[in-house]
């Protein structure tokens, strides 16, 4: 199966990195808060706040849509149509890691 993938070192590249993002928010857990904010359409306040284990939905989700992109793949019959689905799992997972990135440098206590 992930030999005759079109574009699979792409999709590696998206799946490595939300990875990275997974692992690195479980190691560095101890020098975040209790509460960090993630939810940022969200109204002022408490209402942005999650926990520090909730920081972990924005990579799992990006990992899911990956997953999803890559047996959609799979399925695709046309090449540009695989092409898209490789990119934009690249762009989401790059997007996530700079989202992920940016809170923890701004509330973490290093």
């Amino acid at each position: 199966m992930w030999n005759k993938l079109a574009y699979r070192n792409y999709f590696l590249t998206a799946i490595v990195i939300n990875i990275g993002i997974l692992l690195l928010l479980i190691l560095f857990k101890s020098f975040l808060p209790p509460q960090a904010p993630l939810f940022y359409g969200r109204p002022m306040g408490e209402a942005q706040l999650t926990s520090t284990f909730g920081l972990l939905i924005a990579p799992g989700v990006s990992l899911m849509m990956t997953l999803l992109n890559l047996f959609l793949s799979l399925w695709a019959k046309d090449s540009f149509i695989k092409r898209l689905l490789a990119i934009s799992a690249i762009v989401v997972s790059v997007l996530t890691a700079i989202t992920i990135t940016k809170i923890v440098s701004l509330v973490g206590f290093f």
